[in-house]
């Protein structure tokens, strides 16, 4: 997904995975885009940043919940793009 967003994409495919016992694996892409709400600004400067927590988030309850699959992500950031 070359517009990751918030991260709905990975998440979906998460939930489809434990859904039917799944192996779907996923690849999402978002430049530094800049937060434009003010007071989500102040804890999640990019709408990267709120991908990154989001899928944090959900692998953290998945495993809570004992869930056997693999979710774990890798970040990887530009230093320069235009």
């Amino acid at each position: 997904d070359f517009f990751a967003g918030s991260g709905t994409t990975g998440h979906a495919v998460w939930d489809l995975n434990k859904e039917d016992g799944g192996n779907r694996k996923f690849i999402l892409v978002q430049l530094d885009e800049e937060v434009q709400d003010e007071e989500i600004k102040k804890e999640f400067p990019t709408v990267a940043d709120i991908c990154i927590e989001r899928l944090r988030r959900v692998s953290n309850k998945y495993k809570e919940d004992n869930t056997n699959q693999d979710l774990g992500f890798k970040v990887f950031r530009l230093k320069n793009y235009e």
